[in-house]
């Protein structure tokens, strides 16, 4: 259930939103031995958690410094359970030559830091990490931006216009597919094209990651493995679970302003067909283990080529072909998604071997994640901000976008993932 705390602050507005995270983060500062006053703080990103860049320019150690800032959402993660988070990562570090950032202990020797909310009546947890160089990789078909500004134009009508024109425009993208600069569509209408070789490269490299994170996941036994327990478990209930419990906040079926019944229909069948296919997958050891679950490319840092892997808040027990449907969240519309994922198991091999079944699921495990995002809009629509890794402002018009492609995949996922196609039920 959610607490009163976080009740009563997802009630506020979302500028009081903000300002109460600023004045955490600087209160949480002189636990790591900084003066607030010397020190800049910029907020890179604000949805489950808010996400700071620290520059300081007097430290104890008299040096100049710069990291990153979690300060974390309520009910989700307590200090326990982000000690999982931490030694994975610093498991990870050991035994891996991926980039990461890297958690940073405070003045105590504690990594996790407890700091009072007297506005709220709790308390919040704060991980500093270190800085990581690099920008967030895009491919030379990216459309976030063109979306963005799409989607903001239409923000300035009133909503019973732009509603149904953002569910018609949905509709108008899946039939004509991809035209020109605005790529946008909500699903593989158009000829599905070939990759560039840098587009291939970053997806190759981003299946790579994911292939090393489930290597890793097999073989690494966490002190705290009693504590995974209480992280967030990427099963059937974190996208469909009836009560507040399911991850994100709401439902699909709760907001019939933005999907039509036949739409909330159609999703349900889909829902229906993957919960039978899952069934028959199974959670076995080899299938399900500790997984990142957020590996899309706004969670990643490109360096002169070299990937570095962050935010690793979500991390938690689930299907490892989570991993890769979480690559392309929000790309699945592409008419070239075929070709994108060619790219991403190719490298995924080379580190790891996917068995056919395996393989055979990856469309189910992407529609269960594109289910997901969608209904993390409809929670976020109010207290989101974008910053550097999410360019997008959360509009009910890219709600209602977004909503209206996804009952579209769902009744195309139905029309081509029988229960027949599955190994041994020919």
């Amino acid at each position: 259930m959610i607490s009163a705390a976080q009740q009563h602050f997802n009630e506020l507005p979302l500028e009081r939103q903000k300002a109460h995270f600023f004045d955490v983060a600087s209160r949480a500062l002189s636990r790591w031995g900084y003066d607030a006053q010397s020190c800049e703080i910029t907020l890179l990103n604000l949805t489950e958690n808010a996400t700071f860049r620290i520059d300081c320019h007097r430290s104890e150690s008299g040096r100049d410094q710069r990291f990153v800032m979690r300060v974390h959402r309520l009910d989700y993660a307590q200090s326990d359970s982000i000690e999982v988070e931490l030694q994975w990562i610093e498991e990870l570090r050991k035994v891996t030559e991926l980039r990461l950032a890297t958690p940073i202990p405070g003045l105590d020797g504690n990594c996790i830091q407890n700091i009072d909310c007297p506005d709220i009546g709790t308390q919040r947890n704060v991980v500093c990490f270190t800085f990581v160089s690099g920008s967030a990789p895009r491919d030379s078909t990216d459309d976030t931006e063109s979306l963005s500004k799409l989607m903001l134009r239409l923000a300035s009508m009133p909503d019973s216009l732009t509603i149904p024109l953002t569910r018609g425009a949905a509709m108008l993208y899946d039939a004509i597919g991809t035209r020109g600069k605005l790529n946008i569509a909500t699903t593989g209408g158009g000829k599905a094209t070939t990759l560039s070789p840098n587009d291939e490269r970053l997806y190759r490299s981003i299946g790579a990651i994911a292939a090393i994170l489930r290597r890793d996941s097999l073989s690494w036994t966490p002190t705290h493995r009693a504590d995974i327990a209480h992280r967030i478990e990427w099963n059937w209930d974190a996208t469909f679970g009836e009560q507040w419990n399911n991850y994100y906040g709401s439902h699909y079926w709760d907001i019939d302003s933005m999907l039509s019944r036949h739409d909330i229909e159609a999703i349900d069948r889909c829902r229906d067909l993957m919960k039978r296919r899952l069934k028959a997958f199974g959670t076995s050891p080899e299938r399900y283990g500790i997984i990142h679950s957020d590996l899309r490319p706004a969670n990643l840092l490109d360096d002169d080529g070299s990937l570095a892997v962050l935010d690793f808040d979500d991390c938690g027990l689930g299907w490892y072909m989570t991993d890769i449907a979480g690559i392309v969240g929000f790309m699945e519309h592409r008419p070239d998604l075929p070709a994108v994922l060619d790219a991403i198991v190719s490298g995924y091999r080379t580190v790891y071997p996917l068995d056919e079944q395996e393989e055979r699921e990856i469309p189910t495990f992407i529609m269960i994640r594109r289910i997901g995002l969608f209904e993390s809009l409809l929670y976020h629509m109010t207290n989101a901000d974008p910053g550097s890794n999410e360019a997008t402002t959360i509009t009910p018009e890219l709600v209602a976008f977004v909503g209206k492609g996804t009952a579209i995949l769902a009744r195309k996922y139905v029309r081509h993932h029988r229960l027949d196609d599955r190994p041994g039920a020919r």
